[in-house]
């Protein structure tokens, strides 16, 4: 399938000048450029998937046209219900792009029960497995926090856990006669280093048991990462299932009185950094050393006389000998995850569902992280808003390629030299 109104290539002559400070139009950028024109393409190998019941051939709408109209929306934003992608769905271009005719409301709504989204899986993981090992970097980023305290093997290993509930358009939900089935968390690891979705799961949201977040990690543990987790995935069984799976963890939790079985001394940094105690603890049931930092907040408003520890960040980690000031500055890394879940929210365009089904919510997450991963290697380093509104122009034909490289050359070139 051909990419939707792919601009025509510019000449050299054609260029603009480059900008002060700007990095040279190299062959990466261009390369980058030609992973937006694959948003369509790469849905090919879904075209024959939830056919398989259809022996009289009378299936119009394929998985692949569908995929490729929830691509369509994250990069179009006036596109952000079934009503405006049925009606989209009509003209000539958006046809060609993905490879179908025009396509019904009900269609779009009642389809996801035969297409699998497991089958975007593979499209995601070789995505991810594009990207290379070390991103360029040309703004600061999670390598260059604390001034360079913290060394990028740490890094390097970061993944930070976390979830966001996900809710169904009202619309979807008066539809369908009930609120039942319009709650979804989206349970995802982070890849810190490279500001990326390593990982992705959906449970419904607020039932707890196998669909609580903690369950959810323990369920998916990779070896070798040090996970980064906030008060939510505070269970001991949970700190004993990362150690066992070989990695390790540091976890805000909540002020305890718990058994200290050392009081370590506090370096000049670790005071700098605002760290109050270092001490090692043992945890019920918990058979692993265990070491407790106290952090002090830095002073933000009145004070809470209700909840004394509140001006404090209490962290849990099995990691023995990394300096305190260290591993303060990592938990600090948690706000990467948080910045991506509003980017994938407001950015992408995925505050509201576009279905109320779980086939179809999952679909709808894979795509916009399938979306992330697109904008991540055009410009080889993670995408700020500038620069997904330069890309969304791109791709509805309101600029031409080599003005979309002079706009990302800029918005990537280093904020001192940036004209």
């Amino acid at each position: 399938m051909a990419a939707p109104f792919s601009p025509d290539s510019t000449s050299p002559a054609d260029e603009p000048p480059r900008p002060k400070g700007a990095r040279p139009l190299d062959a990466s950028v261009i390369t980058g450029v030609k992973y937006l024109t694959r948003l369509y393409s790469l849905m090919d190998s879904l075209a024959p998937a939830g056919c398989e019941r259809d022996t009289a051939g009378n299936r119009q709408l394929l998985y692949s046209q569908y995929a490729g109209l929830i691509l369509m929306g994250l990069f179009h934003p006036i596109l952000q219900s079934l009503q405006a992608l049925s009606e989209a769905s009509e003209l000539r271009k958006i046809q060609k792009a993905v490879g179908g005719p025009r396509v019904s409301v009900g269609s779009l709504s009642e389809s996801v029960r035969v297409f699998d989204p497991a089958l975007l899986e593979p499209i995601f993981q070789e995505l991810f497995a594009q990207l290379p090992e070390h991103l360029p970097r040309h703004t600061s980023g999670p390598s260059d926090a604390q001034g360079g305290l913290i060394p990028l093997e740490l890094i390097q290993r970061l993944s930070a856990a976390d979830g966001t509930a996900l809710r169904a358009l009202p619309q979807i939900v008066g539809a369908v006669g009930s609120a039942r089935g319009a709650k979804w968390r989206l349970h995802v690891q982070f890849e810190v280093h490279r500001e990326i979705p390593e990982f992705a799961t959906l449970t419904p949201d607020e039932t707890g048991g196998d669909d609580d977040e903690r369950s959810v990690l323990a369920q998916n543990l990779r070896s070798s990462r040090l996970y980064l987790l906030d008060r939510g995935y505070e269970r001991y069984q949970l700190f004993t299932a990362i150690v066992g799976s070989q990695s390790d963890y540091i976890c805000r939790v909540q002020h305890r009185n718990l058994c200290v079985t050392k009081t370590l001394e506090l370096s000049p940094a670790a005071r700098d950094a605002r760290v109050i105690s270092d001490e090692l603890v043992t945890l019920p049931g918990v058979s692993h050393p265990v070491r407790r930092i106290v952090i002090q907040k830095p002073a933000q408003g009145r004070q809470r006389t209700d909840k004394p520890n509140s001006d404090k960040i209490v962290l849990l980690t099995n990691l023995l000998d990394v300096p305190a000031e260290i591993l303060a500055a990592l938990y600090e890394l948690r706000w990467s995850i948080e910045l991506f879940f509003r980017f994938f929210k407001h950015v992408l365009g995925c505050r509201h569902l576009l279905s109320h089904k779980p086939e179809g919510v999952m679909i709808q997450v894979y795509c916009a992280l399938i979306a992330a991963l697109l904008l991540t290697l055009t410009l080889g380093e993670s995408v700020g808003i500038r620069g997904f509104e330069l890309i969304c122009l791109f791709l509805q034909g309101w600029a031409e390629e080599d003005e979309l490289l002079a706009g990302l050359r800029r918005l990537t070139a280093p904020k001192q030299k940036r004209s």
